[in-house]
């Protein structure tokens, strides 16, 4: 993953509520897999295997932040076992049949959360960010983004 899709979701993320924040992780193990099956068909085991690494960081996180007064997190929590003994396979056999395999689970939680985060309207869990709006203004080949808001109450004056 790139710099600027680094930044991308950490704009995101700023402004995400909960639903919204575990979207982005779908996204993110969406990013890192599409990176570990290029890899692999250009013949790049070791960064392949090191964007399955991250592949299956984002899968602990979700696992681990799973809310289990819910029924549906002890399903949950399989699939995501699955996705990881999965992932983990791809890394210890070097190729991408266990992430074949993993992407199929992900592919659907993945829409799964993105339609419920489209119907959240609770507020984001950041508070204080920065507003950052793009397609105010353009230049020539770019687009910039603007950011609004108070500068003057954020950091520390000594």
């Amino acid at each position: 993953m790139n710099k600027d899709k680094i930044s991308a979701f950490t704009l995101k993320i700023a402004s995400s509520n909960g639903l919204g924040l575990i979207s982005i992780l779908y996204d993110i193990y969406e990013e890192y897999e599409t990176d570990a099956l290029d890899n692999f068909e250009a013949g790049q085991v070791d960064e392949a295997i090191a964007a399955l690494k991250k592949c299956a960081t984002v899968v602990g996180h979700l696992q681990k932040d799973l809310n289990f007064n819910y029924k549906v997190s002890g399903n949950l929590y399989a699939l995501y076992d699955y996705v990881q003994r999965n992932v983990s396979k791809s890394i210890y056999k070097a190729n991408s049949e266990g992430l074949i395999e993993a992407k199929k689970v992900m592919d659907e939680l993945g829409d799964a959360f993105e339609q419920l985060a489209k119907e959240d309207t609770s507020a984001p869990l950041m508070q204080n960010t920065q507003s950052v709006v793009a397609g105010m203004t353009y230049g020539k080949g770019s687009l910039n983004e603007s950011i609004l808001g108070n500068q003057s109450s954020r950091g520390f004056w000594a």
